[in-house]
């Protein structure tokens, strides 16, 4: 599954065929799927109750691509040129659904100790940031009391598992900031509004201004990552744009953040005579993860694996997932699953050499099982209020 993912992947907002796959999969399994009717995502339920449940656990995973070349020389090469599963969505998908396979091989062997209610929750456009929002306004979320989710890691070992209690990744604004000015003649500047030298003194304002407004004890972190203006040298524009993204782990740190960078829009607009506006992209808030759900699935992971499976995450990472969404509506935890391996060595997360040791797979897929059963164990129910 993860091999055909991989070689056959969609952008976000295009994942039709990858949900077709993934629903056919789940069908085999004998079990209910639910599409929305854009058809792109899926919820597949399995129920051993024999009434109906008192309470839902959902494991999530996501399906979509980045717009990267796939450089590695493997039979499961992304097929689509210029696209991949850079950022491992086919193995998230996997994950959950080798996981659903464990339990439900588990039911059909009267092997489960107990009655279980779980979802797997299958998102289109993690990458965009819209994803989780599009399931949840599809129903992805009705009836469940807590969520689990992983993201690969290529910075540990396969068979390595990080946790992390509290706030896992940071809130995420993109931002894209217009410069509209009266362009001319390069040799004439002086009849012109520049908005490529108002483009730059708001660079230079953001940076400096930033260091000097939020508490430097809150990390925020500003980054530009795009930049256009004009068609020719020796023309001056009427316009120019540029795009980034600023990331935060505290709420008042991120607003302070938003309101300097509209404070420099302003001065820069006084000082070039041109009109600057920047306007809010795609949003994610901070995951802060479930002190119980985390503590649930550090236990269940030194249940089934050796005493160095355990790794605790020092500091939150300062990108962001969509998962945070979810977590607006009920408590969850997300883990980071080690992949790296001799075999495949340890590329970064959204590069074009990025791969995994496939190994990785029955890690999270057997600490997902175990996680959901543990948490329909009847003597634990009544410690677990928050979680649920």
């Amino acid at each position: 599954m993860r091999r055909h993912l991989h070689a056959h992947p969609e952008l976000s907002d295009a994942e039709f065929q990858t949900t077709e796959y993934l629903t056919r999969a789940f069908a085999q399994l004998g079990l209910p799927t639910h599409v929305p009717i854009e058809g792109r995502g899926l919820t597949a339920d399995l129920v051993t109750f024999e009434q109906a449940p008192d309470h839902w656990i959902a494991i999530r995973g996501d399906i979509d691509a980045l717009p990267i070349t796939d450089s590695k020389a493997v039979a499961y090469r992304s097929r689509c040129e210029g696209v991949m599963h850079a950022c491992g969505h086919d193995v998230h998908a996997s994950v959950v659904f080798a996981a659903i396979q464990i339990l439900s091989s588990m039911q059909a062997a009267n092997g489960l100790p107990w009655p279980i209610a779980v979802r797997a929750l299958l998102q289109p456009s993690e990458e965009l940031a819209t994803g989780a929002r599009y399931m949840i306004h599809n129903h992805a979320l009705r009836d469940i009391d807590a969520i689990l989710a992983l993201h690969v890691d290529p910075t540990r070992s396969v068979g390595c598992i990080g946790f992390r209690h509290g706030t896992l990744t940071a809130a995420c604004d993109a931002l894209r900031v217009g410069f509209h000015g009266n362009g001319g003649h390069g040799a004439r500047p002086h009849l012109t509004n520049d908005p490529v030298d108002a483009m730059t003194h708001w660079v230079q304002s953001a940076f400096r201004r930033l260091g000097r407004t939020v508490n430097a004890h809150q990390t925020v972190v500003f980054s530009i990552g795009q930049m256009e203006a004009g068609h020719s040298p020796n023309v001056i524009p009427d316009s120019a744009s540029l795009a980034g993204s600023l990331r935060s782990l505290d709420a008042q740190a991120r607003r302070v953040a938003l309101e300097t960078l509209e404070d420099v829009c302003e001065a820069i607009e006084v000082e070039s005579g041109c009109k600057v506006e920047m306007t809010l992209g795609f949003s994610a808030p901070a995951v802060v993860n479930s002190t119980p759900l985390v503590d649930l699935l550090s236990t269940s992971a030194t249940q089934l694996f050796t005493a160095g499976a355990v790794e605790w995450i020092d500091e939150p990472s300062m990108g962001s997932e969509d998962f945070s969404y979810y977590l607006e509506h009920v408590p969850g935890a997300m883990f980071r699953l080690g992949v790296a391996g001799e075999q495949v060595g340890h590329a970064p997360l959204h590069t074009p050499a990025f791969d995994i040791d496939e190994r990785a797979i029955l890690v999270g897929a057997k600490l997902f099982a175990a996680a959901v059963i543990a948490y329909f164990d009847p003597e634990h129910a009544k410690v677990d209020t928050e979680a649920r």
